[in-house]
């Protein structure tokens, strides 16, 4: 039988990170060019003759032939920020960052991360979560959502090699995890090489390391969500995780054209329209976007230089945390 997620710690956090990573939905976005001969992108078909629609890969988007790395760097008042959206979960070695990513690491005074996964064990993953990620009185999933939601659960388990049973004890938003990270440990993914956790490493008795939530901050975030809200969750998960190695394909894709962007637009559109996809969108999104930005400028304060590394899905759009700098008076550019 499968041991339930948080008996390792590393994989469950990058699982955390991962949850609010929507897949991109290429079907509706669509590559334009203005008078200025600038591309954009729009989830509306763009005026005749000046766009293109994009493919399900992004192998022939314009950003990679720019050389452009998911990389900003943000100056104003006191501090310096350099901000590398992350992937929590890699292939089967190491991502080869570019030579200014690097350059930039190694001159920065701090490495500030979503959370420090190097600092949660196994055991203290299980002691935090197993009081709100289980049903008490040996509830079952099945009993608290739809039969349907249930069936499609199983076949998805199925799917990505989890035992049914393992899933029985485990509330909807636990489920969603464990499902991502066995689709990604599936697929040939893991936290090992994920982006957060290679610069930690690196990290390691060289700089200090902070985080901007805690572990327990994100758990009680998600863990507040009522059975419907943590199903509507599921079958979000559910429905992207259906779409098999297409699902990963297009996240990498997407990061290495360092189309902030697009990448956001992308993100918005796997949201379920109505007001359960706008609370969770909300939730997820736009409310640690503000908390994350907030947090930067108090940490620049200090004058120091600062290497962010956070999920891609939170530097795009106009509340992600690129443009909620610019509105603090930072200076943005893409190296």
């Amino acid at each position: 039988m499968n041991p339930h997620p948080f008996h390792h710690g590393k994989v469950f956090i990058a699982g955390l990170l991962a949850l609010a990573f929507a897949s991109p939905a290429w079907a509706g976005l669509h590559k334009c060019v203005d008078e200025k001969n600038r591309t954009y992108y729009q989830d509306k078909p763009c005026q005749e003759m000046m766009a293109t629609r994009l493919p399900n890969s992004l192998a022939t988007m314009g950003a990679k032939e720019e050389n452009r790395a998911f990389f900003w760097k943000a100056t104003g008042g006191k501090g310096t920020f350099y901000l590398l959206g992350s992937l929590h979960f890699g292939a089967k070695s190491p991502i080869n960052l570019p030579q200014m990513v690097t350059k930039a690491f190694n001159e920065a005074d701090v490495l500030v991360v979503e959370a420090d996964i190097e600092t949660v064990s196994g055991k203290e993953m299980a002691r935090v979560t197993r009081g709100k990620g289980l049903y008490a009185d040996n509830g079952k999933l099945e009993d608290h959502i739809k039969p349907v939601t249930w069936k499609k659960t199983v076949e998805i388990a199925n799917k990505v090699g989890f035992d049914e049973e393992a899933l029985h004890p485990l509330k909807p938003w636990l489920a969603t995890f464990t499902l991502t990270n066995q689709s990604f440990k599936q697929q040939g993914y893991t936290a090992e090489f994920g982006i957060d956790n290679l610069l930690i490493q690196r990290a390691q008795g060289k700089k200090p390391v902070m985080e901007l939530e805690s572990i327990e901050a994100e758990i009680d975030l998600i863990d507040q969500f009522s059975d419907q809200e943590q199903e509507q969750m599921l079958l979000q998960t559910l429905k992207r995780l259906s779409q098999g190695a297409d699902y990963h394909k297009d996240i990498i894709n997407a990061w290495e054209e360092g189309d902030a962007e697009a990448m956001d637009l992308s993100v918005r559109q796997s949201f379920d329209p109505g007001p359960l996809g706008s609370k969770l969108y909300k939730t997820f999104l736009l409310d640690r976007n503000e908390r994350m930005a907030n947090r930067l400028v108090d940490l620049a304060n200090d004058g120091r230089t600062y290497f962010v590394v956070v999920g891609a899905d939170h530097l795009g759009g106009e509340k992600g945390i690129l443009k909620l700098l610019a509105q603090k008076g930072y200076s943005i550019t893409q190296p």
